[in-house]
């Protein structure tokens, strides 16, 4: 059992100590340490790295963004503080339901149940969010996305919903509202706690060829559009 791990574990360690230390990575360290510290975000420095390469990569800098599913709203604030950084002025639009999980489908989101990460706050993440460049919206984004339908150039969208049903609606709902060379990043896309994200996003991919998906070794998965 010990070998059995000891192998499972190794293609991730591999040459670790010859790696780049992102935390002493200048720009990124200090925005990732931030919210890390504050414990208003899951995400490691491994995932927020993806997230901070995405925001750089834009298309365009003027193109709006979009998170869905941001908890305490730590992946919002290091994107936010991000844009700024780099003196960006996009539009970021913020959703969540503030009240954890609105749907599940059962058959394959076993280990998530109705209203699993509900302790967070509506009220407390937009004070946490504060910027003019940034709108949040409460509720279950089946309903929310509304606010947001007639965009159609995102030029970065982060999916943090963990659960089919949310997955399957968000990339549907932002395939013809993104321009080419835009990326989605479905997070938990390879966590074996997360099975219906990645049916959802494998679904989505073999359906949509415009698309090509990158398992990340994070375990996030890059959607890129290109075409």
């Amino acid at each position: 059992m010990v070998k059995e791990r000891t192998i499972y574990y190794s293609y991730l360690w591999y040459n670790a100590d010859r790696k780049i230390d992102l935390k002493k990575l200048p720009g990124f360290s200090e925005i990732a340490s931030q919210v890390i510290e504050a414990q208003t975000t899951m995400l490691n420095y491994d995932r927020l790295y993806t997230l901070w390469q995405a925001v750089l990569s834009i298309p365009s800098p003027n193109l709006p963004l979009v998170e869905i599913g941001t908890y305490r709203g730590g992946s919002a604030k290091f994107i936010l503080e991000t844009l700024k950084q780099n003196r960006y002025e996009n539009q970021f639009y913020v959703f969540d339901t503030f009240e954890g999980h609105a749907v599940v489908d059962e058959s394959i989101d076993g280990e998530h149940q109705i209203g699993t990460f509900e302790d967070t706050s509506y009220e407390k993440v937009k004070a946490y969010l504060t910027s003019p460049n940034v709108s949040i919206y409460k509720g279950d984004f089946l309903k929310t996305a509304e606010h947001i339908e007639n965009i159609t150039n995102f030029g970065m969208v982060h999916i943090d919903v963990d659960v089919y049903p949310a997955t399957k609606f968000c990339l549907e709902f932002f395939a013809g509202r993104t321009i080419p060379g835009s990326v989605i990043i479905v997070d938990d896309y390879g966590f074996i706690t997360c099975k219906g994200a990645k049916k959802a996003t494998d679904e989505f991919v073999r359906s949509n060829p415009n698309f090509k998906l990158f398992h990340l070794v994070t375990g996030q998965a890059l959607v890129l559009k290109i075409s």
